[in-house]
């Protein structure tokens, strides 16, 4: 082999492997993720039963329906019971994200807990529907009844209610589906101010919103901004670059970076009047 030749394969080699180490971390920042998971903190030891939960919840006039009942069949869906003698760190609510804040009724609760009923849905295939965002809240709801559950904790939104808030809220509406029955947009305070993201878009395997650090008091604006364009997002077949929300009689244009490990950083821009 000449020189020239070894220079060439060489080159050839080093390119090869740039665009194969590219194509792979491509294909990593844009690999599809849905998860909603919701845990079921109980007082007893045993999970109810699979039968007893899906006839309270396919019961009658329930707004699940046939499409949410083929859910019980799908490997996707997992239900499984934490004890709290195995797995005592769940139930400690100060090891919770600051911006979740316990009520003294919610620590009460939890304290007379011994076990959480974990109910996961996990697809890395593209979603074909929106049923389980319908199921898994009155799963949630169905264990929590038979087991005389107080506590429901949201994973995924990282919301903690009482299961009498989300009675209400599936009284309310029993349309589970619905983007604010899901989405929730925390302030994470920083050195500079804080940040406003979102929780919950990953539900439906859409990347979550966060900002630049902004100013204390624009924090009601910046987080009224990034729950609408969160909002925008959920009825969306895409993920656009840029989404325009009216706000205080004024145009804001959020610029939305390409998404990266399931997340997108959103830069806010204030629309000039013409």
């Amino acid at each position: 082999m000449t020189p020239l030749m070894f220079l060439v394969g060489l080159a050839i080699g080093i390119v090869g492997g740039y665009l194969a180490m590219h194509w792979w971390d491509q294909r990593k920042s844009t690999k599809f993720l849905a998860v909603t998971e919701y845990w079921v903190f109980l007082p007893g030891l045993e999970l109810p039963s699979q039968d007893e939960v899906m006839k309270l919840v396919l019961q009658g006039n329930s707004p699940v329906g046939p499409p949410e009942g083929l859910l019980f069949s799908d490997i996707r869906l997992h239900i499984a019971l934490i004890l709290r003698s195995k797995n005592p760190r769940i139930f400690r609510p100060d090891l919770f994200e600051e911006y979740i804040e316990p009520t003294a009724e919610l620590l009460t609760l939890m304290s007379e807990s011994n076990a959480v009923v974990k109910i996961r849905y996990l697809s890395e295939d593209r979603l074909h529907s929106d049923s389980h965002l319908q199921l898994l809240p009155y799963l949630a709801y169905a264990y929590a009844k038979l087991g005389d559950g107080k506590v429901v904790y949201d994973v995924t939104s990282e919301q903690l209610m009482t299961v009498a808030d989300l009675a209400g809220q599936l009284k309310k509406d029993s349309n589970a589906r619905r983007p604010d029955f899901h989405l929730n947009v925390i302030w994470r305070r920083t050195e500079n101010g804080g940040r406003a993201e979102t929780r919950g878009l990953v539900k439906k395997g859409i990347p979550e919103l966060f900002t630049l650090d902004v100013e204390p008091d624009e924090r009601l604006l910046v987080t009224g901004l990034v729950e609408e364009a969160g909002k925008n997002l959920w009825s969306s077949d895409t993920f656009p670059s840029e989404i325009d929300v009216e706000s205080y009689n004024d145009t804001f244009r959020l610029l939305l970076s390409a998404p990266r490990e399931g997340r997108s950083q959103v830069r806010i821009m204030r629309v000039q009047s013409a």
